[in-house]
């Protein structure tokens, strides 16, 4: 019998009085207990665990923080003096000019590299006399100004005498250097100066 016979058969037992109130009472809540639905326990919710502890996380990010701070000092430092480093291991080019050179003079461009790679030099006298052209440690400039160009070390790949044209290219290790453009002559029978291109790359 379903919920409303249940309780309809009770009802007439009570009011023939074979039923108490009392009984009635608890007949009528036993037969809607029965029917009524038993409420399962929800299931507990599925919590993901985090892939990373707090901590993890933490570290982490101060390691990408350090990194970045350190990747900026690079970039700073180098911005600062003049130079570029390339952190990709791509060819950079480090010098793009024309520097002008007075007959009997010479000139440096400056060059700091932290790390050492292929240095590529490309000169051109665009106009004006032939030159020569040497690199050297940037230290040995103390040498040339106490005792001229004579005792001066040079790198040998990267020598050249009264050229109007110039291409070398050999590996260099980290330090500073000095590129010289040095114009012998005397502007008498020739060019007072002459405009040189000057294109330097490096690849770490």
């Amino acid at each position: 019998m379903g919920l409303a016979e249940d309780l309809k058969v009770l009802q007439e037992l009570r009011d023939k009085g074979e039923l108490s109130e009392s009984a009635y009472a608890t007949a009528r809540d036993a037969a809607i207990g029965k029917q009524s639905p038993v409420q399962q326990p929800l299931p507990a919710a599925n919590v993901k665990k985090p892939l990373l502890s707090t901590p993890t996380r933490v570290f982490l990010g101060a390691i990408i923080l350090l990194v970045g701070f350190s990747f900026f000092i690079v970039i700073y430092e180098n911005a600062r003096t003049g130079q570029s480093v390339n952190l990709l291991h791509q060819s950079l080019t480090v010098t793009d000019e024309i520097q002008n050179v007075p007959a009997a003079s010479w000139k440096s461009i400056n060059y700091n590299f932290p790390s050492g790679g292929k240095l590529d030099i490309s000169i051109r006298v665009v106009n004006g006399n032939p030159i020569d052209i040497f690199l050297i440690p940037a230290d040995q400039m103390d040498t040339v100004k106490k005792s001229g160009w004579g005792n001066v070390k040079t790198y040998g790949d990267f020598s050249a005498t009264k050229t109007m044209t110039y291409h070398r290219t050999a590996q260099l290790g980290p330090g500073s250097y000095c590129l010289v453009l040095r114009d012998t002559s005397l502007g008498i029978l020739s060019a007072r100066a002459s405009d040189v291109s000057v294109k330097t790359i490096l690849t770490p």
